[in-house]
């Protein structure tokens, strides 16, 4: 569990989620706060500060969170989508920027004097262009991103971005620059004015119809970034296991340290061939062989991974002092393949069997192979 969460943590697409989550949440709390304000004379600067600064930061969020289709094109970004893509995070670069100088403008504005004496900003001319970029950025910034998930064949995330693209357009702003504005006298109600700020119309950050798409398509990455880290998880477990079994073998088994059997096998051990359990179930294993072979040398020719199981195969080699099968010792000095497949639970070996070359064993040995063990002779 430790494990997928870690993986978790280092996918990029969970962070993607986490900033379209909170996102649309920062950003619709200050689009109703500022809806709510609406063209009020007399506000008090802490709570414009707080009705602006969520707005922008929410913005900035969840369309930061739009990288996540880049990361899931990644596969697809050469030649003109490589730059479509850099095009596009240079455009969200300059709307983070515009972002931030809208952060510091609202916070510079709320040191002036309460009710009536607003601080002015020291660069207004970069307060304008900032205010213009946050209004008209965002569908050009989602436009390449857009682009790249159809082409990666992500119809889910482009048909997303693409809506999110067509809710961003500033309806409200293009009305006003296309056709005359209206007259300074006519008074918009409190309530026209807050459903045209939550629904979008005006350019007022993270709006009341994309706030659920934008949770949506955390929600899609988010579920992404878990298939990915439950993967990574599981083939961390099986490099763990791997080590595990070359340790076992290379350390225990080859260099004659027990030890490394206390802190390998589980108590919960069994070998069902031989029918014994428990860590001294797995200690007769090497014992046998160290008694066959005191000089025994272990040597590793490949290992496989599939799940829990890890299949090892080695060649053994060393001086037969203890008798093969039923045999008696014979002196000779051998090499031959074995192969062991281990089953682990929580990083450590619950279950063990293994096959040897036992007839090319006892081929240098000068033996021959005996399929039944000859009967025993009666006790005198």
């Amino acid at each position: 569990m430790d494990g997928s969460r870690a993986a978790l943590a280092r996918e990029p697409l969970f962070w993607a989620g986490v900033a379209a989550f909170s996102g649309a949440v920062v950003g619709i709390f200050g689009t109703v706060r500022q809806a709510d304000l609406g063209d009020s004379f007399y506000v008090d600067p802490a709570a414009q500060l707080l009705a602006q600064v969520p707005g922008f930061l929410g913005e900035a969020l969840v369309m930061s969170s739009s990288l996540g289709a880049v990361y899931l094109s990644r596969n697809v970004l050469r030649g003109k989508r490589r730059r479509l893509a850099l095009f596009g995070m240079v455009l969200l670069a300059l709307l983070l920027l515009a972002e931030a100088v809208g952060v510091a403008s609202s916070v510079y504005w709320s040191t002036g004097e309460r009710w009536q004496g607003y601080a002015s900003f020291p660069f207004p001319g970069l307060e304008v262009a900032a205010s213009y970029a946050i209004a008209f950025l965002p569908p050009f910034v989602l436009l390449p991103f857009a682009a790249l998930a159809l082409a990666a064949r992500e119809r889910r995330l482009g048909g997303l971005l693409s809506l999110l693209l067509v809710l961003s357009v500033p309806f409200g702003a293009v009305r006003y620059w296309l056709f005359s504005p209206p007259e300074p006298t006519a008074m918009i109600e409190t309530s026209t004015e807050l459903l045209a700020s939550v629904l979008g119309w005006y350019p007022t950050g993270v709006s009341l119809l994309e706030a659920p798409l934008w949770v949506l398509l955390g929600a899609t990455f988010v579920r992404r970034a878990r298939a990915g880290a439950l993967g990574e998880a599981f083939r961390m477990g099986e490099r763990e296991n791997v080590a595990a079994a070359r340790r076992l073998y290379e350390e225990g088994l080859g260099r004659g340290n027990v030890s490394v059997v206390d802190d390998l096998v589980s108590e919960n051990f069994r070998d069902p061939k031989r029918g014994s359990r428990g860590r001294p179930g797995m200690e007769r294993v090497f014992t046998d062989l160290w008694r066959s072979y005191p000089d025994l040398a272990v040597s590793m020719e490949g290992q496989e991974a599939q799940g829990d199981l890890v299949r090892t195969r080695v060649v053994l080699s060393g001086t037969d002092r203890g008798g093969v099968l039923w045999y008696p010792p014979t002196g000779r000095r051998v090499a031959f393949a074995a192969e062991f497949v281990d089953r682990f639970s929580g990083g450590q070996l619950v279950e063990h069997t293994g096959e040897a070359d036992t007839e090319g064993l006892l081929r240098q040995l000068g033996l021959k192979e005996i399929h039944e063990v000859p009967p025993r002779s009666p006790d005198p």
